[in-house]
C-alpha cells in the first residue's frame, strides 16, 4: 500500500509533533492530517506527549478553580491565584520543552508526564511497524 502524504511532506513526523504542541486545533490537525496517512513512531510519540500534557493542565486547573471557589475564606500568604500562575509557568516550561524536542525531531519525554503520557496513551495513538 502506497503512504500519502499530506501536502507531499514526508519529514518522518517531526510535522504532526510540531503541529501538535498548538492545543486543540493543532492537534487535531497532526492526528488526523499528518500522522493518520504516515504512522510512525515520532508524530506518535509527540501526540501521546501532547495529550497528557494538556490534559494534566486542564485537570490542574479546573481542580484548583474549583478549589477556590468552594473556599469562602483565603488566606494572605496562600492565594489561589498565586498557584494558578505558577501552574501557568510550570506548563509553558514544559510546553516549550516538548517543542522543542518535536522541532528537533527527538523522542525526549517532557519531564514529570512524559513517561507516563507513553504507557497510559498507547493504545490510542499507534505507529506503524
Amino acid at each position: 500500500m502506497e503512504r500519502r502524504y499530506l501536502f507531499g511532506i514526508d519529514d518522518g513526523g517531526r510535522t504532526a509533533g510540531m503541529v501538535s504542541y498548538f492545543f486543540v486545533i493543532g492537534w487535531s490537525i497532526g492526528f488526523f492530517g499528518f500522522h493518520q496517512p504516515n504512522k510512525n513512531t515520532l508524530s506518535a510519540f509527540h501526540l501521546r506527549q501532547t495529550l497528557c500534557l494538556y490534559l494534566t493542565f486542564l485537570a490542574i486547573w479546573f481542580g484548583l478553580s474549583f478549589a477556590q471557589a468552594s473556599l469562602i475564606e483565603q488566606s494572605a500568604v496562600f492565594n489561589i491565584e498565586s498557584l494558578k500562575i505558577v501552574v501557568i509557568a510550570a506548563f509553558l516550561g514544559l510546553w516549550i520543552y516538548g517543542l522543542n524536542a518535536a522541532t528537533n525531531a527527538e523522542e525526549k519525554p517532557i519531564p514529570v508526564i512524559g513517561p507516563a503520557a507513553q504507557h497510559i496513551f498507547s493504545f490510542i495513538i499507534k505507529e506503524q511497524h
